[in-house]
């Protein structure tokens, strides 16, 4: 009981911040007005000179599912700024001294951005979706949407677990806000949104394969092309096929392994699993 009081408290704290719901929402906006502005011309030209008519669904997809991953990121930190604003009204203290548990508050807390993220995701697919179709693109089939659904789930896990540790060292809403800006300025180029990552240095190709967040915006990216990919590259090599997934960040190398999806789901299991027990130590240490 305690545990769904404070989960419908924090859902209703961030909803009632219209400018918190809003940059919540920014990442897709950002992302969104680069596309059609400047980096939709950037990406469909070159591949219209491989694939033709197909170019846009290919490029519309992509970045779409890019946009997904860099959410399950983004609006994660965004409402865990609840965190902040209780930390700096003592609030925390306040439920610390309360007969609540320190598992009921992590929980709590991690439970609320779970939903809110989720639903944030929710949205921004439909978006994506009404975007790619308005184009001449497909709507997703329900094997896909529910392949989507699933991986949405484990990123947010993932990220939203990674966060809580990250922001449990941060007690002011100034250095939350600092933390703010360079994470939703450096996710854009760790989940290879705004450049495909094989066009990118070494060193940042090496950074986004190590960074867990970037696995889900792969495997949102193998749900949403998989169905256009089998249709488009039937009449291309299986060469072809496989350097476009590794050029696009479908696929991770890591020297001559290629990561497959089972590993890749494992990777952002292990990773929201590990951070939450971390989340828990801490707490209680600080106890």
């Amino acid at each position: 009981m305690h545990i769904k009081t404070l989960v419908k408290r924090n859902m209703m704290l961030f909803f009632k911040d219209k400018s918190a719901v809003f940059f919540s929402l920014m990442a897709v906006f950002v992302v969104l007005f680069l596309y059609i502005c400047f980096l939709g011309d950037m990406m469909i030209k070159p591949l219209e000179e491989a694939f033709g008519k197909h170019a846009r669904e290919l490029s519309d997809n992509w970045i779409m599912a890019g946009m997904l991953g860099t959410v399950s990121l983004t609006t994660s930190l965004s409402v865990l700024g609840i965190i902040i604003d209780d930390k700096s009204k003592r609030i925390l203290q306040d439920f610390q001294v309360s007969p609540l548990t320190q598992k009921e508050i992590i929980i709590s807390y991690i439970l609320s951005t779970f939903i809110i993220t989720f639903l944030v995701s929710l949205f921004t697919l439909g978006i994506a979706e009404l975007y790619i179709v308005s184009y001449g693109g497909e709507w997703l089939t329900l094997s896909a949407l529910g392949n989507v659904l699933l991986i949405m789930c484990i990123s947010i896990f993932s990220c939203t677990t990674m966060l809580f540790v990250i922001m449990s060292f941060f007690t002011s809403t100034s250095s939350f806000s600092n933390v703010t800006t360079i994470i939703g300025t450096l996710s854009g180029f760790l989940m290879g949104i705004y450049v495909p990552i094989g066009s990118l240095p070494t060193f940042l190709q090496t950074a986004i394969r190590f960074f867990p967040p970037s696995h889900g915006a792969s495997l949102f990216r193998k749900a949403m092309l998989e169905e256009p990919m089998q249709r488009i590259f039937a009449s291309f090599s299986p060469e072809t096929l496989s350097n476009f997934r590794e050029q696009f960040g479908l696929d991770f190398y890591y020297g001559n392994t290629m990561c497959t999806t089972p590993i890749s789901i494992a990777v952002l299991f292990v990773t929201g699993l590990a951070f939450l027990i971390v989340a828990f130590l801490i707490m209680k240490r600080k106890k």
